[in-house]
């Protein structure tokens, strides 16, 4: 008896790989959208756990707790990237100093910055939750487009919205 020789023609691999690139050239674009918006909300997220973070350690620690830029000092600046620094505020002053508890840092992604809309290059909570009169804007902007917002009320709370028109990075 004969056997059968099971295998693919030259034609069948040609077709099935012509295919498979039209598959492929129609997904990537989406692919890299949704890891875009993922990278976006992921920046987005972290922000807001900072911030909630440093507000409940001020609750809890009935304490002023201060969010600032900086790799181990506070900047000043409103224009946020590298790390961010979480710390118990002694003096309130929105800067690290020898006597302040540094709690906790956290990197940005080096494709993002943030842009305070705040005079003051920090953020401080109250032992009530509250933000000592810092309530403000911060913009996720990658390069000079701004991607998200993050709004922070005088109690504290958060929010998310997207950019308003006339906004810069």
């Amino acid at each position: 008896m004969p056997r059968k020789i099971y295998g693919r023609t030259l034609i069948e691999t040609m077709s099935a790989l012509a295919i498979l690139s039209i598959l492929l050239t129609i997904a990537l674009p989406n692919l890299q959208d949704m890891r875009d918006n993922n990278e976006r909300t992921q920046a987005v997220n972290q922000m807001i756990a900072v911030i909630h973070h440093a507000r409940s350690s001020a609750v809890f620690g009935r304490t002023v707790v201060s969010v600032c830029p900086g790799k181990s000092n506070c900047t000043g600046e409103k224009h946020w990237h590298t790390r961010l620094l979480i710390f118990r505020d002694e003096n309130a002053n929105g800067y690290l100093d020898l006597d302040d508890d540094l709690l906790h840092q956290v990197k940005i992604a080096d494709e993002f910055h943030w842009q305070w809309n705040r005079n003051k290059g920090h953020l401080q909570f109250e032992a009530d939750g509250s933000t000592r009169a810092l309530n403000g804007t911060l913009t996720l902007c990658k390069g000079a487009i701004p991607l998200q917002q993050v709004v922070i009320s005088l109690s504290g709370r958060t929010r998310t919205q997207q950019p308003k028109k006339g906004v810069s990075c």
